[in-house]
């Protein structure tokens, strides 16, 4: 399996842990890859031809098993790499995702297995997604985003998308995993959620809301 066919697979396996619809559509891969939709059938169909998905046209995509197994090998790999890059490199969550995907390629799973012991076998990664063992079990993924958080009642940041203009949001707001935010006020018309942190207050938008998770 290549690089491109790997990408498709775990994106695939990450969109149906983030949102559970059964079959993923191919509208929805091109977005995310920002390529044609042409294309992305035409990968799909290959995909399917080597046993790793089925492909139900007008519908959409489920892995197989062997498609499920590949998947979890990637997202296990680069979660890893994504803790070890943050602790012992000192790189920054925003930096991540690129430095963790260029080495869950080209790394054997003795190398992943030894890589986690070594770094205490850490549950989740650095942008709080959990890690999945060698048969896809994992620890909780926390699903209630910002946006649903009751008002004026403690919610702790415990996971945030791994979406690079997000994190420098962030960073620039001063938002990191376990936080605890409070929500003050939100504001339907203007689509905005005033926060409390440590006593500060801090407005966001719902669409940034929409991208913070915890409990």
């Amino acid at each position: 399996m290549n690089r491109a066919e790997e990408d498709y697979i775990k994106l695939i396996h990450e969109l149906h842990d983030e949102t559970k619809d059964p079959l993923i559509k191919g509208a929805t891969l091109a977005e995310q890859f920002d390529f044609t939709l042409q294309s992305v059938n035409e990968m799909l169909k290959r995909l399917e031809k080597k046993g790793y998905l089925t492909y139900i046209p007008y519908k959409g995509v489920k892995l197989t098993a062997s498609g499920r197994q590949e998947a979890i090998r990637l997202i296990r790999a680069h979660r890893i790499w994504e803790v070890f890059l943050a602790q012992k490199l000192g790189l920054p969550w925003e930096a991540l995702h690129q430095e963790a995907e260029r080495l869950e390629h080209a790394s054997s799973e003795e190398v992943i297995e030894r890589l986690h012991g070594y770094l205490g076998r850490p549950q989740y990664c650095h942008h709080g997604n959990p890690i999945p063992n060698a048969e896809g079990t994992m620890a909780k993924m926390y699903r209630t985003s910002l946006l649903e958080a009751a008002l004026k009642r403690p919610f702790e940041v415990k996971r945030v998308l791994d979406h690079k203009p997000l994190l420098k949001h962030l960073n620039q707001l001063d938002i990191q995993l376990h936080d605890v935010l409070t929500v003050l006020e939100k504001d339907d018309f203007a689509g905005t959620l005033t926060l409390e942190k440590n006593a500060h207050t801090m407005t966001i938008s719902y669409a940034v809301a929409r991208m913070i998770f915890g409990d």
